[in-house]
């Protein structure tokens, strides 16, 4: 007589949603407000008609920043600064620079154009 089987059920992993891109958004931020900043970012993300997440994606990315110099902007401005000029110097083809890097160089840059150079 054979030996009857019966069917095992495996159970499948839930797929991670993807982005536009095709990447993952695994990792959380969290920032605190005062209720009267958060009625002003909640009335400005329904005017975009976006949602919450990407509305801060959006303007944590593409929109420029002001900053207010202080003893705090300027220490980590050259800190930064000081990481940055030591890897460009170990490789100075700046093609080659890691697109963090970059974009953290960048950023410097448009701070330094705000507080010294053109203020538009």
């Amino acid at each position: 007589m054979g030996k009857i089987y019966g069917k095992v059920e495996v159970k499948k992993k839930p797929k991670k949603k993807k982005n536009e891109h095709n990447r993952h958004r695994d990792v959380i931020l969290n920032f605190r407000v005062s209720p009267k900043e958060k009625e002003i970012i909640e009335a400005r993300v329904a005017v975009t008609g976006m949602k919450k997440s990407t509305f801060f994606i959006q303007s944590c990315l593409y929109q420029k920043i002001l900053v207010k110099g202080n003893i705090r902007t300027f220490s980590a401005m050259k800190d930064t600064l000081r990481d940055l000029t030591e890897k460009i110097n170990r490789k100075p083809d700046l093609t080659q620079l890691d697109p963090t890097d970059a974009e953290r160089l960048k950023t410097i840059l448009e701070i330094t154009n705000y507080l010294f150079g053109e203020r538009r």
